[in-house]
């Protein structure tokens, strides 16, 4: 059996032919796509479990977005899309919100799975939520933007999850600990971000 990523690059570039992988797989039917988004989401989830999986909420988080938030965006966008965002035709209101919701239902239960199972540090939910709202937040509106033909959202949506849950989840540690939200704001302050 050919592993996914070997796949897609062998059917993608021609070596191997097919056609029922092409199809159900690219948006116009077109090989060369198998080289581009598909390819790129197989490597990304492939980096994130080695990276992070167990080790750090900011993968689960990044993986939820992709799969819930995105694969759920794509559907009902396509189902209920018709009003479009200003911003960007090619994106709808109906999907920008199933991407919200459904990657932070989908954050929410591995969060909670995860730290269930003992693998991440456990915070009150009622901390967690709002930072988890603040990172998906953040991967929808990179999601929604027309930058897509030359920055892959496959690429830009974990890369934003996972940036933004380095810097929001220690904040969520410091509330479930009971710090004020005065001194989760000096804690920002040492951070080098600038």
């Amino acid at each position: 059996m050919i592993p996914c990523q070997c796949r897609l690059l062998l059917v993608g570039c021609g070596v191997v032919s097919d056609p029922g992988l092409v199809h159900s797989v690219s948006r116009a039917g077109d090989r060369s796509e198998l080289l581009k988004g598909p390819l790129y989401y197989v490597i990304v989830l492939i980096s994130i479990t080695i990276l992070f999986w167990r080790q750090n909420p900011a993968g689960t988080i990044a993986v939820s977005m992709m799969c819930g938030g995105d694969g759920f965006a794509d559907i009902i966008g396509r189902r209920f899309g018709s009003v479009k965002l200003p911003w960007n035709s090619s994106k709808s209101w109906a999907g920008t919100a199933a991407m919200f919701l459904a990657g932070m239902v989908m954050a929410s239960g591995f969060f909670g799975l995860f730290c269930g199972m003992g693998y991440f540090e456990c915070f009150h939910l009622q901390y967690v939520l709002p930072y988890l709202a603040v990172v998906c937040g953040a991967c929808t509106v990179v999601e929604s933007l027309p930058i897509n033909h030359w920055f892959d959202d496959n690429l830009s949506v974990p890369l934003v999850a996972i940036g933004v849950s380095m810097v929001v989840l220690p904040l969520a540690a410091a509330a479930s600990a009971g710090c004020s939200l005065e001194q989760q704001q000096q804690f920002l302050q040492m951070l080098p971000l600038s």
